[in-house]
């Protein structure tokens, strides 16, 4: 015996959704809520940011640190969330 398909099942359980998020005291939009560092260094150039692909990432925690984003990190990233960018040879 045959049992109906749940249509409404069959949702897309992970929608893309843009988040604008501050990078150097700028607003970038990204793609999605998941992204990586590379994804978001990424997206800060094609806005215009004059950063590149091999500066530093760091994320700004709840207590005021900033924390390195790895290229290949995936993290979750919420609307305002602050990320300095900075050259590697930077130590400010």
């Amino acid at each position: 015996m045959e049992t109906p398909i749940d249509t409404t099942a069959k949702t897309d359980a992970h929608q893309h959704v843009s988040v604008t998020v501050k990078v150097n005291n700028q607003d970038v939009t990204l793609p999605d809520r998941e992204v990586t560092g590379l994804e978001i260094k990424q997206a800060a150039i094609s806005q215009g940011l004059p950063i590149d692909v091999g500066f530093q990432l760091s994320v700004k925690r709840s207590h005021g640190r900033y924390e390195v984003v790895d290229d290949d990190e995936l993290i979750r990233v919420h609307t305002h969330q602050e990320f300095l960018a900075v050259p590697p040879d930077d130590n400010s």
